[in-house]
């Protein structure tokens, strides 16, 4: 890292903990002046952070800290004689950093579609503080194969792109695809003919858009489908999408149900993730719910899809060599979810209620949801509208799911949409 973890700033000297990637920085640490002996070769500095989870793995009472240690003969000794007193405010989590991993940003934008303002340009202007230009590339790159002739000129802007990435070692890679879908069968835009837009099946359009050896850059990034919910609507483009994910294994997929998914809605729930996991890195998935509970236009407007694929390969530049994870016997792993957003008298079980009464035309009429006594599902619930006592029923997705919040008012509910598989 780059930054001090506590301030986010730094001051004269900047100390490497040797047991996590943070650093501190010597006004932080409360130090007037740094020894000479602290910069010796076998000094160990162990953050505060690392301090606490030592505390917390042998659950002794606590303890001063001693943040300058040195191994004599297999035991660490002190020194300094005094513990460190700290003088910064962590203001943030104990498990939180300031990332330094190399980033890139690729947005792959179908021809004729608007990218001023984009979600990938946001992304990469939050992250632009934190980053130099050798530490945050941002590459935009408009696709049209709906052609043969067009095909073979975008496999050669694939290669191009290839090119200039491969020598680079990105500890992170964020992958957007924005495209429009067919409403009436989930297909992919994939460019324009003589005749105009031309669209394919799912299955054919990430074969041609990831086509090798970009699906080599694809490989545990993740990835953000910028479409309208048609594609995860359908069942045969749904199936085509889940395997083309399994072939070109991104870490994590995020995916809309939208049928008009509006991607300005998501623009809170990506300045959260850009701070959350890329900069204070933070897992994405053990956060997710955190960044939905911030988007307060997402929860309204779309479900989220994500699948998380564990134990792939550490990647090391170029894209094409792998190496082996500590824990090789583990073999690779998806499980998919689907967040939905619930509110007693606006989306019961996740389900939008139409903001007029049906029968009696009063706007947004109905009634906090209850327990439906005679429904076919145990936890069925009926909304009552308060003009004509029209009463409209829902009941949770025939999934596993859990609700992620102790309200009965609004919260979020994860429903699991693809149950742990091995790859």
């Amino acid at each position: 890292n780059q930054y001090c973890y506590i301030c986010h700033d730094g001051s004269k000297c900047l100390f490497c903990c040797d047991f996590c990637p943070r650093v501190v920085c010597q006004r932080c640490l409360g130090l007037e002046e740094v020894k000479p002996e602290l910069y010796a070769s076998d000094v160990k500095f162990r953050c505060p952070g690392c301090h606490e989870l030592g505390e917390r793995a042998v659950k002794c009472k606590l303890l001063p800290y001693y943040a300058f240690m040195r191994n004599v003969d297999g035991e660490f000794i002190r020194v300094l004689d005094a513990p460190t007193t700290l003088a910064g405010i962590c203001e943030r989590a104990s498990k939180a950093q300031v990332c330094a991993e190399l980033i890139l940003i690729l947005h792959l934008v179908c021809v004729g579609m608007e990218v001023c303002g984009s979600l990938p340009k946001l992304l990469h202007t939050t992250l632009e503080e934190y980053h130099t230009a050798d530490s945050l590339t941002y590459e935009e790159v408009i696709f049209d194969f709906g052609t043969e002739k067009k095909l073979h000129h975008w496999t050669k802007t694939v290669g191009q792109l290839h090119a200039r990435l491969e020598g680079w070692n990105f500890g992170c890679k964020i992958i957007f695809v924005t495209v429009h879908s067919v409403v009436t069968r989930g297909d992919l835009f994939a460019g324009k003919d003589k005749d105009g837009d031309v669209a394919m099946t799912v299955g054919d359009f990430t074969d041609y858009i990831f086509t090798p050896p970009l699906n080599e850059v694809v490989y545990g990034s993740t990835l953000f489908m910028l479409t309208c919910g048609h594609v995860v609507r359908f069942e045969e483009s749904f199936t085509a999408m889940k395997k083309s994910i399994t072939c070109l294994r991104p870490e994590y997929t995020i995916l809309f149900t939208a049928p008009e998914f509006i991607v300005a809605a998501t623009k809170l729930f990506a300045v959260a993730y850009s701070i959350q996991v890329l900069i204070h890195g933070h897992s994405f998935l053990d956060v997710f719910h955190d960044l939905l509970n911030v988007s307060l236009d997402l929860r309204m407007h779309t479900d989220v899809l994500v699948f998380y694929i564990s134990g792939l390969l550490a990647l090391k530049a170029p894209f094409g060599l792998r190496t082996p994870a500590l824990d090789v016997a583990q073999p690779p792993s998806i499980v998919g979810y689907q967040y939905s957003w619930y509110h007693s008298h606006r989306r019961p079980w996740g389900k939008a209620l139409p903001m007029g009464c049906s029968r009696c035309g009063a706007v947004r009429p109905w009634s906090q949801s209850k327990r439906h006594l005679n429904g076919t599902h145990p936890k069925a619930r009926v909304t009552t509208c308060s003009g004509c006592n029209l009463e409209v029923y829902s009941e949770p997705l025939p999934m596993e799911y859990e609700i992620l919040q102790d309200s009965k008012i609004f919260g979020w509910i994860r429903y699991t949409i693809w149950p742990r598989e091995v790859l």
